[in-house]
């Protein structure tokens, strides 16, 4: 259904009336660009009429809800033998424009449409909507953003002043599109390298925000996100929202296209980079604002013409045809509103359940990601384990201890299969403790990869575990937990650092209802109140974004000799949220 669909979905900080005014004259624009290739009737555009040519219908709405927030949508649709390319332009600004956080959203959504009967024929593939130019248009007007991402219609030219800009941008939990960062060629003039990589990055304008590091910035850029993140010698990275520069096993899920695979072929090579990023785009979950929008246009109904009053001749004879015609065409009008009512709310119930699927389908999408992610970090640490097993076989032999090399622990590993298990294994440990609500574990158990959580959630609490007794047994002096897991003493329980934060963001901490969202239940010789906030938290999953669970804890080590639990459930609400 949405694979060749173009969508793009971005913020500015225009005012409401610029914002309209610049998609209305941009819409006009691209019209008037393809009134050279098709008979397009810009006149009847500029009356407000809905048909502009064979074939061809421009749809238009407005409204405002009741809070003051405005919304205009276009929608033009081309027909041809086959179905009809459908284009949607919606603009929503908010009741507040002038209050922090409050933006002017742009969604556009390009697509072909077969008719009932192309589709039945099957085998069939999908045409792919192209990057349309009012894309490019309005990408080029405004100052187009995915938080504070820049979108342009070419790469961005990233100088050293300009690297630290980009790392905030790379590892902002708000992000929703991918960032490609292409270097250097080693081997080629930058200026026309630089060209090249506008040609490789052609089909992401409005799907990714596009960078091109100079060679200066490239070391700093590289220094700074460190080996396993870095991009060098003319590759091009695409760089996944949900970037975490503390964890190292997250560096595979961030594609490096290789200068060698991009010389052997240019246009597989754009290929191969925009997949992903019209796929996040297209199958994405679509910003708060914007989910109540249902993409349809109004039904319009053309009004009946005045009726031609009958010769005066026959006085009585013209006023009782007068009547019967009136009354003919009340009727008459009743029944095209009768109609009409209907037509809005098939067309409402069409839009709801189109939102409805596309959320479904945005969630199995991060689903799908994060079990990708959990795949990926699994092979590697396995891979790793299994060379490391050899090297151990290999030095026991040596020192003539081969028949030790097979024999079995005496223990059998115990891991859980259910996340709440979890939680009633916690009752056999002293130094931690489950304090939340068990509903939100539960909740958990309806994706299919809880089984894999349980066991990350479980090997957490094993290292809470270990850091609290050590901790109490004076045998770890050297902090809090993070730093626990960033230089574990040898043979202890930890988890990678990089899954370890420490705080919320300052977007959380002021927002009352998020702050009240992180308050659990503790004793009351923890604090007499009963609760507390609990900022620290853990990556349960396999990457940082919204898809994977969190775990948030307590640390009172020094106080109650205990780490408490407040909660284990789905991500709790950022500013990005849905």
């Amino acid at each position: 259904m949405t694979s060749g669909r173009y969508r793009t979905v971005f913020h500015t900080a225009l005012a409401p009336a610029d914002a309209f005014g610049t998609a209305t004259r941009e819409l006009r624009s691209w019209l008037v660009a393809k009134s050279k290739r098709k008979a397009i009737d810009i006149a009847a555009y500029d009356d407000g009429q809905a048909r502009l040519g064979e074939g061809v219908i421009l749809l238009r709405n407005s409204r405002s809800d009741g809070g003051g927030a405005q919304t205009h949508q276009w929608q033009l649709r081309e027909h041809d033998t086959d179905g009809h390319w459908l284009s949607s332009l919606v603009v929503h600004a908010p009741s507040k424009p002038r209050v922090p956080d409050q933006r002017t959203w742009f969604w556009l959504d390009v697509e072909y449409i077969r008719t009932a009967d192309e589709t039945a024929k099957e085998e069939r593939r999908p045409l792919r909507a192209a990057v349309p130019g009012i894309a490019r248009q309005l990408l080029a007007a405004v100052d187009a953003r995915d938080h504070w991402a820049e979108l342009t219609p070419k790469p961005i030219l990233i100088r050293p002043d300009r690297v630290e800009e980009l790392l905030d941008i790379l590892v902002d939990e708000e992000r929703r599109l991918p960032v490609v960062v292409a270097s250097p060629h080693s081997r080629v003039p930058f200026e026309s390298w630089r060209v090249r990589v506008e040609g490789l990055t052609k089909l992401l304008p409005g799907l990714a925000s596009l960078c091109i590091l100079d060679p200066p910035a490239e070391t700093q850029f590289n220094n700074a996100v460190g080996g396993p993140f870095g991009v060098r010698g003319g590759a091009i990275r695409t760089y996944l929202p949900g970037l975490d520069l503390a964890l190292d096993g997250d560096a595979t899920r961030h594609r490096v296209l290789s200068e060698p695979r991009i010389g052997a072929d240019n246009r597989r090579a754009a290929q191969l980079l925009t997949g992903l990023p019209r796929k996040l785009a297209s199958d994405g979950r679509l910003p708060g604002p914007l989910t109540r929008l249902a993409r349809t246009a109004a039904v319009v109904t053309s009004v009946p013409p005045r009726p031609t009053l009958p010769p005066q001749a026959d006085t009585e004879a013209s006023l009782a045809a007068l009547r019967q015609e009136i009354e003919s065409l009340r009727q008459e009008n009743g029944e095209l509103r009768r109609e009409n009512d209907e037509l809005r709310e098939l067309f409402n119930m069409a839009g709801h359940e189109e939102t409805k699927l596309r959320e479904e389908l945005a969630v199995a999408q991060d689903d799908l990601m994060d079990v990708t992610d959990d795949l990926e970090a699994a092979n590697k640490k396995a891979t790793e384990l299994e060379a490391w097993v050899r090297v151990l076989r290999k030095r026991l032999e040596d020192v003539g201890r081969a028949a030790e090399t097979y024999v079995p622990a005496e223990e059998p590993v115990r891991l859980p299969t259910q996340l709440p298990e979890v939680v009633e294994w916690l009752k056999d440990l002293d130094r931690v403790e489950f304090t939340g609500d068990i509903d939100k574990v539960w909740k958990l158990e309806e994706k299919a990869q809880s089984s894999t959580w349980a066991q990350t959630a479980w090997r957490v609490v094993l290292a809470f575990q270990e850091y609290a007794e050590s901790v109490i047994e004076g045998r770890f002096r050297g902090g809090d937990f993070r730093r626990w897991c960033s230089e574990p003493p040898s043979g202890v329980s930890a988890i990678s650092a990089g899954k370890v934060k420490p705080d919320e963001s300052e977007s959380v901490r002021t927002n009352t209802k998020m702050r009240r969202q992180r308050e659990f239940p503790v004793p009351p010789e923890v604090h007499y109140s009963g609760h507390v906030h609990m900022w620290s938290h853990i990556y349960i999953g396999g990457n940082a974004g919204m898809s994977s669970p969190r775990l948030h804890f307590y640390d009172d080590v020094h106080g109650t000799g205990k780490i408490y639990i407040g909660y284990l459930g789905p991500h709790l609400e950022v500013k990005s949220t849905n």
